[in-house]
């Protein structure tokens, strides 16, 4: 088992202040969550994932619109290992975006970039304080099955197949706009 997957596994299994590997390998280490569904599996590339609007009026869904976006980001960055996507920082900061970017980087110098999408299933379970909410957290059952590491040569980085893992971010919200500060992916089948 390479180190990147090493820190990956640390990662999903609830250690939060370990960087991982974003290439997402990325959920990255969480993120970075990405694990090979089968073998002999072809890469492919996926369609751009959508975003919510950014205008967004009530605390709930500006929460979740920045935690898909940035999953989204996350995404596009982790196809080529972008460890330096300007994009990352859009949704992300604190220790997330440390994760991420330390997880892309990771990925990137062993030559590994993620494909596909994860499937997401956010809720907002908490607001604070009321009556305008600068604090929040989104659980999500994060589903990183056809979200799958490559090397770059071609084939499946790993042989692992991904799942369903219950996610938990923090999110805060500074000058109007809610990014994600801390994500936590937990190991497969934890949802």
């Amino acid at each position: 088992m390479n180190r990147a997957r090493r820190r990956r596994l640390l990662l999903l299994s609830g250690h939060r202040a370990r960087p991982v590997a974003a290439g997402v390998g990325l959920v990255v280490g969480l993120c970075a969550v990405l694990l090979a569904a089968c073998a002999g599996t072809s890469p492919t590339s996926a369609p751009p994932t959508t975003r919510s609007s950014p205008s967004v009026t009530t605390p709930s869904s500006g929460a979740l619109a920045a935690y898909r976006g940035m999953w989204a980001d996350l995404v596009s960055a982790a196809r080529t290992s972008n460890f330096q996507s300007a994009q990352l920082s859009q949704y992300a900061t604190g220790q997330a975006l440390t994760l991420f970017v330390q997880g892309l980087a990771r990925d990137q110098l062993h030559d590994i970039v993620t494909r596909g999408e994860p499937v997401l299933h956010p809720v907002v379970t908490s607001l604070s304080p009321n009556p305008d909410p600068t604090r929040a957290t989104v659980t999500d059952c994060f589903d990183d099955t056809h979200w799958l590491e490559y090397k770059t040569s071609g084939g499946l980085a790993k042989n692992a197949a991904g799942g369903r893992r219950a996610t938990t971010a923090e999110l805060v919200k500074a000058a109007g706009t809610w990014k994600v500060t801390q994500i936590t992916v937990g190991k497969t089948g934890t949802c």
